[in-house]
């Protein structure tokens, strides 16, 4: 059985750099930004279309007065074809 040492090792294929690295990795990146931003604006949208005053999601906080609805400002129109 033959040992080799360590400098006949091929340093490319251990050590990349981290530009190769994103090049490689760089739609896996790209897909998660996505994903968390997507849920960022889930979160943000239910904050505006809640009725609630106070709301805590995952460490946020927002306190707030939602606007006051009334029957008068409903307009109610039949669709004919």
């Amino acid at each position: 059985m033959t040992e080799c040492p360590i400098e006949c090792i091929n340093r490319d294929l251990i050590c990349e750099s981290p530009a190769d690295f994103l090049e490689k990795h760089g739609s896996f990146f790209l897909t998660l930004f996505g994903v968390f931003t997507g849920v960022a604006g889930l979160v943000l949208t239910y904050f505006l279309k809640s009725r609630c005053t106070e709301i805590k999601c995952f460490g946020m906080f927002c306190k707030r007065k939602p606007i006051d609805l009334d029957i008068s400002d409903v307009e109610i129109t039949s669709a004919t074809n």
